[in-house]
């Protein structure tokens, strides 16, 4: 019994001394004597210290705007200053002690973890996405290898790239208002010059009455009114899909029979670009669509074909796949250049825009109705030469998309 008691006064006073050296250490912390992190990991609790004359540098650290991470070549994050804390939108206390991969959007993992590994001994950056509630952060992170209280560690830097992407997106949207303001003014003032020009000779031919040349300058007047009607209308158009406007009307329709109408309305607009259209329309396919709005998007598609394959045939075929209608137009005309097939029904893109006039708007329009129709558009090079655009809709499209 003696001995037991002589045991637990040992134990009693070895908790006496582990506590107090514990309250010393904390006073030392709170003095600012000493900074120190403890993580618990696998192999126990290991501590980290900053102390004395690198108290300064804890203060940079800790006042600085970019994120500032110790990582662990486990992985595990041992410091992060309060700047990576508002990056992802977490307390510290929910930071230290974890893994950096736990922080970073799944499909960056592999990228983290080659960065890390990279880290280990050499230093090396990149572009990370981090993880925080409000939606990803864009960031770009450099690594290098250091040592802290005599432990390989890596120091990670990191920079919030969402002000710059902004501004970058700010740039853009410019340059994009800029080049747009170029070409509309130049392709409406085309138009608008020659319609003043076919005016003023109408006036003088009343005075001189020539009926067939006054009914031809007011024809070809009319067409230039209805051009800059048709540039108009796509502005407009591309408003109302910025906004989220542009409603569809739907209601079932012949695919087939509407094609058709387009090839005759275009038949002009052929003869003049030395076109010959044939086509191969499967009989009797019914699509839920807006009429006009539909008819607008392959009449863009078409009108592009014209445009770029003069004096060429151009192949309109359409055949029903299952729960959908699919339209091919093939031309051999000069064809779209790899590099281009991305970007063609982007805004203001033309393929060959030093070649050819237009707000490069058409292509656009078509794939946001098409899209809003629930179907897609694509183009691809030809074997052989010319081009191929396709549009696929469903038959059954029976959302109404405002």
């Amino acid at each position: 019994m003696r001995a037991r008691q002589t045991s637990v006064r040992v134990e009693i006073d070895e908790l006496r001394r582990r506590l107090q050296e514990a309250e010393e250490t904390l006073d030392a912390i709170r003095g600012g004597e000493v900074d120190a992190l403890v993580v618990a990991g696998p192999e126990g609790e290991r501590v980290f210290t900053l102390q004395g004359a690198e108290h300064p540098y804890r203060v940079m650290v800790e006042s600085m705007n970019e994120g500032a991470i110790s990582l662990g070549l486990d992985g595990i994050i041992l410091y992060c200053n309060s700047a990576f804390a508002r990056m992802t939108g977490r307390p510290l206390d929910q930071l230290m002690g974890k893994r950096l991969t736990e922080f970073v959007a799944p499909a960056q993992l592999p990228l983290l973890n080659a960065l890390i590994a990279k880290g280990h001994g050499e230093a090396t950056r990149g572009e990370i996405s981090f993880a925080s509630p409000v939606g990803e952060i864009p960031t770009q992170i450099s690594l290098n290898p250091v040592q802290m209280d005599g432990n390989d560690v890596i120091g990670i830097v990191i920079t919030d790239l969402s002000e710059r992407r902004i501004r970058e997106q700010a740039q853009e949207a410019v340059r994009l208002r800029d080049e747009f303001l170029s070409i509309a003014s130049h392709e409406l003032r085309t138009p608008l010059s020659t319609l003043v020009l076919h005016l003023g000779l109408g006036q003088r031919l009343i005075a001189k009455p020539d009926v067939d040349r006054l009914t031809q300058t007011l024809r070809k007047a009319r067409d230039q009114a209805d051009r800059m009607t048709e540039l108009i209308n796509r502005l407009l158009d591309v408003t109302r899909i910025a906004s989220g406007r542009l409603e569809l009307e739907l209601a079932p329709h012949d695919l087939g029979e509407l094609v058709r109408e387009i090839v005759e309305q275009l038949s002009e607009e052929a003869d003049r670009a030395g076109c010959v259209m044939r086509l191969n329309l499967e009989a009797g396919i019914i699509v839920q669509c807006d009429r006009s709005r539909l008819q607008q998007a392959i009449v863009n598609v078409i009108s592009n074909a014209l445009k770029y394959a003069p004096a060429q045939p151009i192949a309109i075929s359409l055949e029903k796949y299952g729960g959908e209608a699919v339209l091919n137009i093939d031309d051999r005309g000069i064809g779209i250049d790899s590099a281009d097939l991305a970007r063609i029904f982007n805004r203001f893109e033309r393929a060959r825009s030093s070649q050819s006039g237009g707000l490069g708007l058409g292509l656009y329009i078509a794939r946001e109705v098409v899209t809003q129709h629930g179907g897609s558009i694509r183009a691809e090079r030809r074997r052989g030469g010319g081009s191929r655009f396709s549009i696929v809709v469903p038959l059954n499209h029976r959302a109404r998309i405002a």
